[in-house]
């Protein structure tokens, strides 16, 4: 038997979601969110085979056992501080792992690897399925985020989510579909690796990684700038970005029609409000490409998001503006060159 000294040291902290739900009905994959119950870190552990549980020294905290949509900036300041609090008092520790709810995981993924700066990974990991489900996908997940944070390869590429045996960055993974299994996708480029067996095999680096300086995680926790995302259509008239302005919206960002248009109406509304100082930030519906900064949006101060998504976009524009950046600062913190 290993001694356990030599064991890579790994602590798990759960959050909630599906991966620590339990229904009475093995078949339940749907209202399970409603009527289960809930597990806590100890749970997900447990329900490892002992020969996996072996492999790992293992320290259990809950943080939390929320609903990932119930979450919100500032309990991820709080979770960012507890994560680099931990990694600061144990030099020894080879990463973290965060149980997640995939809801918002990759809202949550994307806040703590803007405002981290850890060489040693925090790896991100839910599932589809609650852990009372036929073929619930927890375990699997949770034994291949393990993996990867005691993977000295993993040091140096920031937040990772793990899911269905892959390996993404924070920035590019989104959640793709309702109930699959295969839901965490990198639609560009696609994941940074692969789990494969009991060993990670890493293809490359992230691109395009941003930071935050970690002062903004004392202002987020008290409260944050608003900032609303606006899903443009055909005949749009600009009325909800109207209203997001007059409900005090400091930022707009817009899911717009691809690859980075709006309808008449909306484009004037937007004008009307960055007349108003408010900042706009335009991203686009599709899960591919990038929205780039056309002339037409330079001229009228329009930030073009880059690959991000509309929810990334409003996470990074939050933070932006909780310190106080410049436009011309806020532009650059998008800019995908």
């Amino acid at each position: 038997m290993s001694d356990a000294a030599s064991l890579p040291f790994v602590t798990v902290i759960s959050t909630g979601g599906t991966i620590a739900r339990y229904s009475d009905n093995p078949c339940d994959t749907v209202d399970y969110a409603e009527i289960g119950q809930d597990l806590d870190s100890s749970d997900l552990l447990s329900a490892l085979p002992a020969v996996v549980r072996a492999r790992f020294r293992v320290r259990e905290i809950t943080f939390s056992q929320k609903d990932s949509s119930h979450l919100d900036m500032s309990q991820w300041a709080a979770l960012a501080c507890r994560i680099r609090d931990l990694l600061a008092e144990n030099p020894d520790m080879a990463g973290i792992v965060v149980t997640h709810g995939t809801t918002t995981l990759e809202e949550g993924a994307f806040f703590l690897d803007l405002v981290l700066r850890a060489d040693r990974p925090v790896v991100l990991v839910g599932a589809q399925r609650p852990a009372s489900a036929i073929s619930a996908d927890g375990p699997a997940n949770l034994h291949a985020a393990l993996l990867v944070a005691a993977c000295p390869q993993a040091r140096g590429k920031g937040v990772l989510v793990v899911a269905d045996n892959e390996v993404h960055a924070a920035a590019s993974v989104t959640k793709a579909a309702t109930y699959r299994l295969d839901t965490f996708r990198s639609p560009d480029f696609g994941p940074l690796g692969v789990i494969e067996g009991d060993e990670v095999h890493f293809a490359r680096q992230p691109l395009g990684r941003r930071h935050i300086d970690s002062a903004v995680l004392g202002r987020i926790a008290h409260g944050w700038p608003r900032v609303d995302i606006c899903y443009s259509y055909s005949g749009g008239d600009g009325a909800a970005i109207a209203a997001f302005h007059a409900a005090g919206a400091r930022g707009i960002v817009v899911a717009s029609m691809l690859p980075g248009m709006c309808a008449p109406g909306e484009n004037d509304a937007l004008d009307a409000v960055r007349a108003q100082d408010v900042a706009v930030v335009m991203s686009s519906q599709g899960s591919c490409g990038a929205t780039i900064p056309r002339q037409d949006l330079r001229q009228r101060g329009i930030v073009a998001a880059g690959r991000l998504r509309p929810r990334q976009a409003r996470i990074l524009l939050t933070l932006c503006l909780a310190m106080d950046m410049t436009m011309e600062r806020i532009a650059e913190m998008f800019d995908i060159s």
